[in-house]
Parts: structure tokens; C-alpha cells; sequence
């Protein structure tokens, strides 16, 4: 109270009072706006319970953490703190850091050492970006894994890049190019068509004919998809792999092949319709994909100019002309392919619009194919 009515008096500077007294200023001064808030019984001493409800409800909050953390083992602090946010409301959350803090203290994160690739400058290709529904779905088979009674499964995953909804995550029988046609057209006339179909360099996506096409990638492209091919250290499929970590940390493996099948249904579920996602302001797949169902686009055979060679590849990829037999590719069987002439018994070969490569009957009598 002296201390108060001294600065209230204004007689000497508040850094002499504070001298006199031996407190800050910072303390002279909270005593002050409390007397002139509430009084004399401002000055009296005020409970040190913390004011925010949460952090009386500490203990609580933790317990709830870590039982949500080890429903989901593989989520950090951010979804976690999000379910909360679901299952109780917005008020008394505690923080990112905190829940963190708490799952880390109950040892439930493992560390891992950073790891760095090596990868050599290459030409980027230049890639299509999505920005909303359909613009690019990723498409692979996942590494194989073996249930409890020695059956082999390698289930096929399709996603949709923008939203990251799961389209397909069911095995194949048989793993051919005519499988994956199946499924595509299934999911075509559903969720409608992509504009962009990204997939790794290995079968049956790619193939070692002109532009690496097989029969499926070319049915891509003739239904008006572009089709992009995962290159190292340019187009990556890096989000595509990080959904099937998801499912190799998430998954049970069952008993038999139909219960596997049974368990993948229930994952792709939970994965669209339960499980947040960072990269779209943890909004859950389903919520953020929007379908554009439509019918298939209605093929239709090239035409090419009167003074072109025409001619139609047989099943096993040859074409003939007089005097000669090469090969174009076994994913053009049964279609026509144009040779244009390019001078003396060479001829730039093409399908549609598309270029196949340069053919020299004079010197390598065979079809010099494009570097893409």
C-alpha cells in the first residue's frame, strides 16, 4: 500500500520508489493497475491455479492422446489434435506442440536418421500439376506380400493425385495389360475419366516399343489421356509411394486370400473416409473428391493422307512392305499406322498424330525410334 501511494503522488521518479522499496519496475507497476482496478483488495496475494481450464485438464488431455495414439499408431500431433478437435469440440484444446510433446515423452515416436539420395542432374521433364479432381490419377502394383497361409498377393492401387482419394486397392488375376483395361473402364464410367494417367516404367504400363507404350498406355492415349511415365529426378510418383507405406504400416495381414481382399475394402474406407490429410487442410479424401461420371470416349480408326503408305501392324508388332519386314511394336497390333515419305526409301512413321520413328529401308532397315 505504501508503495501505491508513493507512486500515486508523483513526489519523486517511480525508478527512486522502487529503489527504495527493492522491486522492479515491472512489479511497481502490476501493483498499481490492481489497486486501481479492485481496490485494496487488489493488492492482495491471487491464486496461482492456472487460469486456462486445459492446463488444469492436463492429465486428461494426455490420457486421451495417448489412447488415440495408439489407435493410430501411424498419425502425429496435427491429425491427432484434429480428431480431438472432432470427438470434443474447439474449446480447452491443447496444442500441436503439446500433444506432440506428450507422445514424444511416452516414447510412441521413433526417430529415424535422415536419409539423403544421391541423384544425378537430369533434363526435367515438364509435368502436369493437379488442382482439382481428375486432373491425375496415379496408378501401381504394390510390392507383394504373402498372407498367413503362403498365398502371394500384389494388389493394384489407383488414386486420385488432387484429393488423394483411393479409387481401387484390390489384387489382380491375372497381373496383365487386359486386367488393368478392365478395372479402368470400370472406374471410368463411375468416377469419369482423368486428363493426366501417371505410372512407373514397369509392366504393364511400359513397354520397349516407340514412346514406351504397351497395349494399355496406348488405350490410354487414343481415350484422349495423357500418360505420364515416373522418370528419377524428373516426374515422381512420390505421393503414390507414401500412400502405400500408409497401407504396409496400417494394414493386417489376414489369413486367407478372401479376408486379405476383405481387409484391403475396410483400409481403402477408412483411408478415404477417416483419415485426414495435411496436404488438403486435413479434409479427408472423400470429402475433397468430386467424380465427373460420363461415357467413354468412342474410338475411332486414324486417317492419314492419300499419298502415305498406309499399313496395319500384325498381333506380334511387324509391319510389311515391299521387300522388307519390321517390327513397330506389339501395342499397335491390328491398328493402321502412316508412313510419310522423308526421301529416298525413308519414311517418318506415325499413328494418328502421334510420331513413331524414322525408317531407312536403305541403311538400318529399322525403325529409329524417338528419345523422350
Amino acid at each position: 500500500m505504501e508503495l501505491v501511494q508513493a507512486m500515486l503522488a508523483g513526489g519523486e521518479p517511480v525508478v527512486a520508489i522502487c529503489r527504495r522499496f527493492g522491486v522492479s519496475r515491472q512489479t511497481a507497476y502490476k501493483f498499481l493497475a490492481r489497486f486501481r482496478a479492485d481496490g485494496g483488495a487488489g493488492l492482495r496475494d491471487h491464486s496461482r491455479v492456472p487460469a486456462r481450464a486445459h492446463a488444469r485438464q492436463a492429465p486428461r488431455w494426455r490420457e486421451r492422446i495417448l489412447r488415440l495414439r495408439k489407435m493410430h499408431s501411424t498419425w502425429g500431433a496435427r491429425k491427432l489434435r484434429w480428431l480431438l478437435r472432432k470427438c470434443f469440440g474447439p474449446r480447452c484444446l491443447p496444442a500441436e506442440r503439446t500433444v506432440q510433446r506428450w507422445i514424444e515423452q511416452a516414447g510412441l515416436v521413433r526417430r529415424l536418421r535422415p536419409f539423403r539420395r544421391r541423384v544425378r542432374p537430369t533434363r526435367r521433364r515438364r509435368s502436369m500439376i493437379a488442382r482439382r479432381s481428375n486432373d491425375i490419377w496415379t496408378i501401381d502394383l504394390k510390392g507383394w506380400f504373402f498372407t498367413h497361409n503362403g498365398t502371394k498377393i500384389e494388389p493394384l492401387t489407383i488414386r486420385d493425385l488432387w484429393s488423394r482419394f483411393v479409387l481401387w486397392t484390390k489384387p489382380l488375376a491375372p497381373k496383365d495389360e487386359k486386367s488393368v483395361r478392365r478395372v479402368c473402364q470400370r472406374l471410368f464410367r463411375r468416377y469419369g475419366q482423368p486428363r493426366v494417367m501417371r505410372c512407373d516404367r514397369g509392366a504393364p504400363f511400359f513397354g520397349d516399343g516407340p514412346h514406351g507404350l504397351t497395349r494399355l498406355s496406348l488405350w490410354w492415349r487414343r481415350l484422349g489421356i495423357r500418360v505420364e511415365f515416373v522418370r528419377r529426378g524428373s516426374i515422381n510418383n512420390n505421393a503414390h509411394e507414401q500412400m502405400h507405406g500408409v497401407m504396409k504400416n496400417e494394414l493386417v495381414i489376414a489369413d486367407t486370400l478372401r479376408a486379405q481382399v476383405q481387409g484391403l475394402v475396410r483400409w481403402c474406407r477408412y483411408y478415404n473416409y477417416d483419415r485426414p490429410h495435411e496436404a488438403i487442410g486435413l479434409r479427408t479424401p472423400a470429402s475433397a473428391y468430386r467424380p465427373h461420371p460420363g461415357p467413354l470416349h468412342v474410338l475411332t480408326q486414324p486417317r492419314y493422307p492419300h499419298h502415305w503408305l498406309v499399313r496395319v501392324v500384325r498381333e506380334n508388332g511387324v509391319i510389311y512392305l515391299p521387300g522388307w519386314r519390321g517390327s513397330i511394336g506389339r501395342a499397335f497390333g491390328g491398328l493402321p499406322v502412316g508412313l510419310a515419305p522423308a526421301g529416298r526409301q525413308r519414311y517418318r512413321v506415325y499413328f494418328a498424330s502421334l510420331y513413331l520413328g524414322l525408317l531407312d529401308l536403305g541403311r538400318s532397315r529399322k525403325l529409329v525410334l524417338p528419345v523422350f
